[in-house]
């Protein structure tokens, strides 16, 4: 047999079973195109000369990496199923003289057939789309640059290395199981029959324990440190807690559903649950697996799209006013400092408005979650969300800067408490102070909500102020610090020179000894905004890619376990209209054996993101996004756009199977 004859057979055989691999060459053409674009527009932003383009193409070469891993076990899994399905075919081939040599050249040629066609249309949607997604990102950044069309050669090159090596593993591994396997055996396969799976119930309980686990861990977490720290552990637990509740507890479930005798003796359901028992192990891992990819959608999806919805609260929560500077506070340090400010000000044609300056001193304490506080260090003070730290101000520069004429008497305070219900008067280590009235959260403070203990506003007055100070750094060489912040009124592009040169100037500035200001930072509320959106634009650039991944990986593995299914079940449903089942009563048989295991991924992704939410809530308030009820309905939005992508795969995907079931 000469070569041209394999290349025949191999393409009539990619034909015949084209139901199996058109699916295999599109999802390995997309796979392909979305390492291309990733790695594409890493080319384009090392070639582009804007600022913060070495941050992005870290964080998109990173994924490109985690993509190209998960393409290729992506494109193992989908062998997987189709090779299961021509077991019997292979087998014929033996029988009838091929060796498994022969068998082996004609598989190499289909994967090579299929392996270049995805390649090639992986590559050409790259370069179309490339320069799309490239503007949709500089848009999710906020960068405005001139875009030339370009087609990597260094990309191309790349993504068909990557993926040649990927589909030579595929074929080596098609190899072993070939040499592994007896041709005999192979053309029986189909009729070799199942032993019913047993009830292990230790391990459906140590599942639901894991799982339990997880879900404790994750709704538990009260502080964002915590929450960081213990969600991978939490993450780890569910996954293996729904491995084990697939395989072992939907066995244990099924069979009490047939304990059951006037719910399982009747046609349909006898139907369904009974062939679920017998295919539960083998559907069992792929259940899980679209489970678990689900909740990845759902919760990359959701928290990206709610971290760049919501970067304006974000900016807001950070910078009070458009300008933070903070100085050590020496001999008239504020004059020196603010004559400066406003003199670069005047300079660039701009005006300083809504300027307050703040005497800020941080005390950290250690809450007993009533009314007492402790500010001295002690080796119990291991939990984290009972940590207190009261921004302490001094009256005379409240009352400035709000307007105000409160007045203090001994050990009395103004006090906005957070999240604490301080009333009446509490207690700091041996001082009680009075709180003369609550007051809200002070406008030109930066708001310190994240997520790590508990945040309260404590104004007193100057000289108690003063003492609390010098008593708790007593011996310590330090000094307090001043801040002035301010909104700065003007044309965008003087703001930006002004803000540029800013803290320059203020480093040069001489206090009247002589020596230069401590500078300890110039902040601005548009450097942070593009840092912000430089970074979750990133974010949610590379959220999008792994969501198309992941949604794409459930789809691949439903549609391929229906298309086992159909196939195993042919012969059965076949049995089941001899002996009496009517056309009708095997459709609606079908269906319901369909939904009792197709939605049970879905419904427990919805509980896994949901188990999740508390700890996700803690993680966004690490980057201080407080914005709650956005998380809510970005999370709802997301689940229900997921729901409808997940119905409409199961329509497609049910009719696949009926078709090949009936």
């Amino acid at each position: 047999m000469n070569n041209l004859f394999y290349s025949k057979l191999a393409f009539q055989n990619l034909r015949k079973n084209k139901s199996l691999y058109l699916p295999c060459l599109l999802s390995g053409a997309v796979i392909v195109m979305l390492f291309y674009v990733l790695d594409s527009i890493c080319v384009m932003l090392g070639s582009a000369e804007m600022r913060g383009a070495s941050y992005l193409e870290l964080i998109l070469g990173l994924s490109r990496n985690v993509c190209g891993f998960l393409s290729i076990v992506i494109l193992f899994y989908i062998n997987s199923f189709v090779m299961k399905q021509r077991k019997r075919e292979f087998g014929l081939f033996c029988v009838l003289g091929m060796e498994k040599r022969h068998l082996f050249r004609v598989l190499f040629l289909e994967t090579a057939m299929v392996g270049t066609g995805s390649i090639l249309l992986g590559v050409i949607g790259g370069a179309l789309f490339s320069q799309l997604l490239f503007l949709v990102l500089l848009n999710l950044v906020q960068y405005e640059i001139a875009l030339e069309f370009t087609i990597p050669l260094s990309s191309i090159g790349l993504t068909a290395a990557v993926f040649a090596a990927a589909y030579l593993l595929v074929v080596l591994a098609e190899a072993v199981q070939i040499v592994r396997t007896n041709p005999i055996d192979l053309l029986h396969s189909s009729k070799v029959g199942e032993r019913e799976p047993k009830a292990r119930w230790l391990l459906a309980l140590l599942g639901a324990a894991s799982l339990g686990a997880g879900y404790a861990l994750a709704i538990g977490v009260k502080s964002a440190a915590e929450a960081i720290i213990y969600f991978i552990v939490a993450v780890v637990l569910v996954i293996i807690g729904t491995y084990l509740l697939f395989t072992a507890g939907s066995i244990a479930i099924l069979k009490v559903m047939r304990r059951n005798k006037p719910f399982y003796y009747k046609p349909n359901n006898f139907v369904s649950v009974s062939g679920m028992i017998y295919r539960m192990k083998q559907n069992a891992v792929g259940l899980a697996n679209i489970c678990i990819l689900s909740t990845c959608v759902l919760v990359t999806l959701s928290s990206t799209i709610c971290l760049y919805i919501g970067a304006e609260n974000v900016i807001a929560n950070r910078f009070p006013r458009d300008v933070i500077t903070n100085f050590a506070l020496e001999d008239q340090t504020e004059k020196a400092a603010i004559d400066t400010i406003e003199n670069l000000a005047e300079q660039h044609g701009l005006e300083i408005q809504n300027a307050v300056k703040v005497y800020p001193y941080s005390l950290l304490t250690y809450w007993d979650g009533e009314h007492s506080f402790s500010a001295e260090y002690s080796s119990n003070m291991t939990d984290i969300s009972h940590l207190c730290d009261f921004q302490t101000l001094p009256l005379s520069s409240y009352n400035e800067a709000m307007g105000m004429n409160y007045q203090l008497g001994y050990h009395e305070v103004l006090l906005n408490p957070g999240k604490m219900n301080l009333n009446g008067q509490f207690q700091i280590d041996e001082a009680t102070y009075k709180v003369k009235g609550l007051i809200p959260y002070p406008d030109f403070l930066a708001g310190a909500d994240d997520g790590n203990g508990v945040y309260a506003v404590m104004v007193m007055r100057d000289d108690e102020r003063q003492e609390l100070w010098e008593a708790c750094h007593k011996g310590e060489n330090t000094f307090p610090w001043f801040q002035y912040v301010f909104d700065v009124d003007g044309p965008e592009n003087h703001r930006q020179v002004f803000q540029d040169c800013l803290r320059e100037a203020l480093v040069e500035t001489k206090r009247p000894s002589g020596e230069n200001l401590r500078v300890g930072s110039v902040s601005t509320r548009d450097a942070d905004r593009k840092d912000f959106y430089e970074t979750f634009g990133g974010l949610f650039f590379v959220g999008i890619f792994f969501t198309l991944l992941f949604l794409l990986a459930t789809v691949l593995i439903v549609y391929y376990k229906q298309i086992t299914e159909g196939f195993d079940d042919h012969d059965r449903f076949h049995i089941m209209q001899q002996v009496g089942m009517s056309s009708h009563e095997v459709k609606s048989a079908i269906h319901k054996q369909v939904l009792m295991v197709f939605f049970l991924p879905l419904g427990l992704a919805m509980v896994h993101i949901a188990a999740a939410f508390p700890a996700l809530c803690k993680i966004l308030q690490a980057f201080q996004m407080t914005n709650i009820q956005l998380f809510i309905v970005c999370v709802l939005g997301t689940c229900l756009f997921f729901s409808v992508i997940y119905l409409l795969i199961y329509w497609l995907t049910a009719n696949v199977y009926y078709r090949l079931a009936k």
